[in-house]
């Protein structure tokens, strides 16, 4: 089951994130995918520690944590923005399993975006968990040979690899490349991928399987950056296929247009499934039929805007807007969830120092949302002007909030 949560780690999105970044900074911005990678695992393994140690799902534990009605408030909010995220980003992860087709043996836009969504829908109406999960484990292996293939080109030594992994550093205009490498790495629809699956399983199956699965997915991720550095420049998936070809060959544009189909359609099937997870999981919904409608809507928005060719953007900046306070709204409830004395056994609560990495962790993703937020609002407005300044005092403001809650909980 938890190769699904590799699957999801990488679609279009990533890897257009990670290429940019191997391309224009080389390695330096390979800590933020470890650092990314690691704060996912801390993440996941909380929400599924949570509902494993109550027996109850997410929007269960929201209600007894803050009461009916802030709890409801919480469910749809959180539950709400999140099904829309995915909804919204579902046509980009049809297109990139269609332009990677169209790079191998061309075709009509409209008729592989038909057939891609159909085969989702074929895999998402018969599939059990199983049966997803085992379609996701071999996406992720062609993503893993292919990306891994064309990241042994480069000519880096292990201390260089060593050295980049460890230590940040964040060069000149690449502090948005950053906070997307984060962003598309931490996303709220793999959290509740996680902690979805988790249920019925003990800690250390769960720790285990959770920490295999994302490592998985960051070394993916990191193998992307770094066949990235192969280019000097990527504005296109044509462009970079036609680069890998001159550098590396026909089988290295091949990997490269094989790779971006695998993440594309895992994204295609792991995003309305994560959707049909939150319905349960959040909102309680168990009626099979509910559950499909769910993920039908996802997938369909995204057919409809990847075959008509019409760009929601108006759409994708308010639900980029959103879900851009919605990752620290979940870190901080989880957060508050998790350190429950009245909800959590005593045998699966953690230490002080855990706490303290999620407070790190909750900053990071906090001034990552309130930036998403900020670029959203600038491209609407068409304004240039960026407010770090002012984002970063809230960002630490909220920080120590939490962290004096949690503090005077536990003396």
């Amino acid at each position: 089951m938890w190769s699904v949560i590799s699957a999801a780690f990488i679609g279009p999105g990533t890897v257009t994130t990670a290429v940019t970044a191997g391309s224009v900074f080389k390695l330096d911005l390979l800590w933020a995918v470890v650092f990314a990678t690691l704060a996912c695992i801390l993440l996941q393994e909380v929400a599924a520690r949570i509902i494993i140690a109550t027996g109850l799902n997410l929007g269960q534990a929201l209600t007894q944590h803050f009461g009916l009605l802030r709890g409801r408030v919480y469910q749809y909010v959180i539950g709400g923005s999140v099904l829309a995220g995915c909804a919204a980003y579902e046509a980009g992860n049809i297109l990139g399993a269609v332009s990677g087709i169209q790079l191998m043996v061309g075709g009509e836009v409209a008729v592989i975006t038909i057939i891609i969504t159909l085969l989702a829908f074929l895999a998402l109406w018969f599939g059990n968990p199983k049966w997803i999960s085992n379609i996701m484990m071999m996406l992720v292996i062609i993503m893993g040979v292919a990306f891994f293939w064309l990241a042994s080109s480069h000519s880096f030594s292990l201390q260089q690899f060593s050295v980049a992994a460890v230590v940040p550093k964040i060069p000149l205009g690449s502090e948005m490349v950053v906070l997307g490498l984060v962003g598309t790495t931490i996303v709220p629809y793999n959290i509740f991928l996680g902690s979805g699956i988790s249920k019925g399983q003990t800690i250390s199956l769960m720790r285990l399987g959770l920490t295999i699965s994302v490592l998985i997915g960051g070394l993916i991720t990191a193998a992307i950056l770094v066949a990235g550095t192969v280019v000097n420049q990527f504005s296109s998936f044509p462009e970079l296929y036609d680069v890998f070809n001159t550098k590396m060959g026909l089988t290295g544009s091949l990997a490269l247009a094989l790779g971006l189909f695998a993440a594309g359609f895992s994204s295609a099937i792991t995003s309305p499934y994560a959707a049909s997870i939150i319905a349960r999981t959040v909102f309680g919904v168990e009626d099979k039929m509910r559950i499909r409608w769910v993920w039908m809507i996802v997938l369909f928005t995204g057919f409809f805007f990847g075959v008509s060719g019409i760009k929601p953007i108006p759409v994708i900046l308010v639900v980029q807007a959103l879900n851009g306070l919605i990752l620290p709204m979940l870190t901080i409830i989880l957060i508050l969830l998790v350190n429950n004395a009245s909800l959590i056994p005593k045998m699966y609560r953690h230490s002080i120092l855990y706490n303290l990495v999620l407070l790190v962790i909750l900053g990071i993703v906090l001034l990552i949302g309130l930036s998403s937020v900020d670029k959203a609002l600038m491209s609407t407005f068409k304004n240039t002007q960026a407010h770090f300044e002012i984002i970063l005092s809230i960002t630490v403001l909220v920080v120590m909030y939490v962290g004096w809650v949690i503090w005077r909980r536990k003396v």
